[in-house]
């Protein structure tokens, strides 16, 4: 049960920031005046700018990489080598 509150608290962390990083978006609405109808644009922009969007998603990829680094270390070069040759030379026969 711990572990399902702790990952639902990562996904809505997650959902969160990419909120933040989701592309602009502009909304029209019309506003009905008498018998004039106005259209008005909204456009909203990004909650955090551009550089920012760059320093944080290389920072993502930072850590990713560290991980991957790791757990493939743990896993791959951390295993003992065997000494046992595999390679067997042909038998040759001395006949002539």
């Amino acid at each position: 049960m711990q572990l399902v509150k702790k990952s639902a608290t990562y996904l809505v962390i997650f959902l969160v920031l990419l909120a933040f990083c989701t592309q602009e978006s502009e909304a029209t609405r019309r506003v009905m005046r008498g018998r004039r109808t106005l259209t008005r644009r909204y456009f909203t922009g990004l909650a955090i700018p551009g550089w920012l969007l760059a320093v944080l998603i290389g920072i993502g990829e930072l850590v990713l990489g560290g991980a991957l680094y790791l757990a493939l270390n743990r896993f791959i070069l951390a295993k003992s080598v065997q000494e046992t040759n595999t390679y067997t030379p042909a038998k040759q026969s001395n006949e002539v």
